[in-house]
């Protein structure tokens, strides 16, 4: 059988000065009297309500992901989120793709300057790490960083000059920019 449910969505701050949790706000759904004029949304069920465990992080739109994951039913909601995702990853990869417009130059040459802190003209093993890590680019360990730079390293002098730079950060900002919307995207609730 089918049945309406009407719930009335309020939302508990956790995180106030008094408590000093820093929990997400939750938007709690609560029966609405029929009588009360507040505004509402009804949720209709067709299927009995699975399990909706998940390895992802609660953030604060896990309350409104949950909400859509209810009406949309799970996989809509996944096929949903696929193509925005998609979507989400294809701007990064043209934003990136710019690198070769006089627009992309300018930014990695502004980008090496800020990133070669002591002014030498080449970028050492320190100066990729803070950059990369300043980035957002946590999950990267010292071997990634290793990695990175002996790919870009040309002439192997175990320094990344600007032609160098050039070349190899287009493809390093777009896997780990992609790498980062997914992890922001969990911390957030979206991936709920």
């Amino acid at each position: 059988g089918r049945t309406s449910i009407r719930y009335q969505f309020t939302t508990t701050l956790r995180n106030t000065p008094e408590t000093n949790d820093e929990s997400p706000p939750v938007i709690e759904p609560k029966p609405v009297d029929d009588s009360a004029t507040v505004p509402d949304i009804t949720i209709e069920k067709n299927t009995p309500k699975k399990s909706m465990k998940s390895n992802h992080k609660r953030g604060i739109f896990t309350p409104v992901v949950m909400a859509a994951k209810n009406i949309m039913g799970e996989n809509e909601l996944k096929q949903f989120r696929a193509k925005i995702i998609l979507k989400h990853t294809q701007v990064i990869k043209k934003f990136v793709d710019t690198n070769e417009s006089k627009f992309g130059q300018s930014v990695l040459n502004n980008g090496f300057e800020a990133i070669d802190k002591n002014g030498d003209g080449v970028l050492d093993m320190y100066e990729l790490d803070d950059a990369l890590k300043s980035l957002g680019f946590s999950w990267l360990e010292k071997k990634q960083m290793e990695g990175i730079l002996k790919k870009a390293d040309k002439n192997k002098d175990g320094t990344i000059d600007i032609e160098e730079f050039k070349k190899a950060a287009p493809a390093t900002l777009a896997t780990n920019l992609v790498k980062l919307a997914k992890k922001n995207g969990d911390e957030l609730g979206f991936l709920s």
